[in-house]
């Protein structure tokens, strides 16, 4: 027990930097945010380490308390932000295009095609429709899209 508090006893404020640094690393690499948080608490608690005013009990609770408040409250933003920023259709780019107004270039009998900027697509639709009219995306399937009168 006693070497593992001379251990934290010996703990200055680079300890704290390199820290942060290889969790920061490794958030890097894993892309998670998990790690994240942890290396900002990190960072913060070398920051204030920097200035003396506290010793290794007051760092490593400073540490805790800051990795679990920070993400606790930074991980739902980061997720939300994630959501709201258009990412969950980042690979689906037939997603993206539903709501989106075309022309259609040629429409019989329910089937027929929409060029939505230099992509032709199929599509289909229950509306009486003819070529040259204006269109929504309601849906995709595949890549067929599904189209309404706009």
């Amino acid at each position: 027990m006693d070497a593992l508090v001379s251990l934290l006893a010996g703990i200055q404020p680079w300890h704290w930097l390199v820290l942060g640094l290889v969790l920061l690393i490794s958030e890097m690499m894993s892309g998670t945010s998990y790690l994240l948080w942890p290396a900002v608490a990190a960072f913060a608690t070398a920051l204030v380490s920097f200035t003396g005013a506290t010793n290794w009990v007051a760092d490593v609770t400073l540490f805790a308390v800051l990795t679990i408040v920070l993400t606790a409250f930074g991980r739902p933003m980061v997720q939300r932000w994630r959501n709201e920023g258009g990412l969950r259709n980042l690979n689906e780019r037939g997603q993206a295009l539903v709501g989106v107004r075309a022309t259609l270039t040629n429409f019989a009998n329910g089937v027929g095609s929409v060029k939505i900027n230099d992509t032709i697509w199929r599509a289909t639709s229950d509306d009486a429709l003819s070529a040259g009219d204006s269109v929504e995306i309601a849906a995709v399937d595949g890549t067929t899209l599904r189209v309404k009168r706009a």
